[in-house]
């Protein structure tokens, strides 16, 4: 039960929609009174409570200790872990990937067109480690050995903050 709108009346139901919402606003925002109603004293005595209250709690966060503490000995290894497996998903995905496209063209699976085919795809989330070439994902070592590196060095800056 699909119902699609023609040019025409989506342009006058959208411009008709903001017309209403723009004159909504204007109308509520020239009814509202703005003039406080209130003492100077009031204001001054909820806004001193306000500020006790805040510091109050910024103390409590102060004593509060972290939930657990990773030594530095533990936290390496799985950073270095979690770099390792990073790549290896990354193959393991463009190697089930090639065996999709070999489908395709063998007329098994019917042809769709897939976020995968832009080429902002490989270079943002495949880290530009794997790229289409010729019909198939081929890694792209250049770009495999710069991902090393930059996840290395991310991993000592993480591990110099820790």
């Amino acid at each position: 039960m699909e119902t699609k709108l023609n040019s025409k009346k989506f342009l006058f139901y959208f411009f008709g929609g903001y017309l209403f919402l723009i004159v909504a606003l204007i109308f509520f925002s020239s009814s509202a009174d703005i003039s406080g109603g209130g003492s100077t004293e009031n204001l001054r005595q909820s806004f001193e409570e306000g500020i006790a209250h805040t510091e109050k709690k910024n103390e409590e966060k102060a004593k509060k200790e972290p939930l657990w503490d990773v030594p530095n000995h533990i936290a390496a290894p799985i950073l270095i872990m979690a770099s390792i497996l990073d790549i290896v998903i990354i193959l393991l995905w463009a190697r089930n990937e090639n065996r999709k496209r070999e489908a395709q063209e063998a007329g098994t699976i019917p042809v769709k067109k897939r976020w995968t085919d832009s080429k902002w795809f490989w270079h943002i989330i495949a880290l530009g480690i794997v790229q289409p070439k010729n019909g198939r994902i081929v890694v792209n070592w250049r770009n495999l050995v710069a991902a090393f590196v930059l996840l290395t060095v991310l991993k000592f800056a993480i591990l110099e903050q820790l």
